[in-house]
């Protein structure tokens, strides 16, 4: 969920505390996926008392840092007026047609560019959900498929991200897709200073077996941030 500080607030703290967001579950006695579902999916929209001291007691916060004020207002805003896209007949509300693309291994920094993509389907998604959910614009919008298992357990080969590729400024604790200079992949990320206090981003994966490492903020190229993701089953 998008601008609200206490979720900003956890993200840090498990960062801080070397945790990823399946062993901040199970700290807390849930099931494997629930923080990352109060995280980026919004449920529930606010932590629990018992849930909440939980969580304070694995960060080593106090609990007020993990509380709401109060319930976190529902997103709502005025945005252009939905275009309907070439979507299934009969569909009872707006759809946008989001590409699904298939990028060259040797892409480069413009790996969304179009002579390096091929479009390989087309994703027909609710535009109130996109823009008001995801605060997204349906044309930035794109599927890319996951390939590897440096995000195990939290992102799977095969499993789809939805991308939005208007959003390029790295923010601590979020995933991004992103050119690293040998390759275009799929990372947390932290801003960090090398010693000379030149910005840099240090780039994390979720599978353990993955060393975490730093590239230089001028030789990293965005592609954008990892708004939702389609798990295979």
């Amino acid at each position: 969920m998008q601008n609200d500080p206490v979720r900003q607030k956890i993200r840090d703290l498990l960062w801080e505390a070397g945790l990823n967001m399946r062993e901040a579950s199970l700290a807390i006695g849930r099931n494997v996926s629930y923080v990352h579902g109060f995280l980026e999916r919004g449920t529930p929209k606010v932590l629990g008392h018992r849930d909440a001291e939980k969580l304070a007691e694995v960060l080593g916060c106090g609990i007020e840092d993990l509380r709401h004020a109060e319930r976190p207002p529902t997103r709502k805003g005025r945005g252009p007026k939905p275009r309907r896209g070439r979507a299934p007949e009969g569909s009872p509300v707006p759809l946008a047609g989001i590409p699904e693309v298939e990028v060259e291994a040797s892409a480069g920094p413009g790996a969304l560019a179009g002579e390096f993509v091929a479009e390989k389907a087309r994703w027909y998604l609710p535009e109130g959900m996109i823009r008001y959910e995801g605060g997204a614009v349906p044309d930035a919008m794109r599927v890319l498929r996951v390939r590897g298992e440096s995000m195990e357990p939290e992102l799977s080969e095969g499993d789809r991200l939805l991308v939005d590729t208007s959003k390029r400024k790295p923010a601590t604790g979020e995933m991004f897709v992103l050119w690293d200079g040998n390759g275009l992949v799929v990372k947390r990320v932290e801003r960090v200073a090398d010693p000379e206090g030149e910005p840099g981003l240090r780039l994390k994966s979720t599978n353990a077996e993955y060393v975490d490492y730093t590239a230089p903020a001028c030789d990293v190229h965005i592609v954008g941030k990892v708004l939702w993701t389609v798990r295979r089953v």
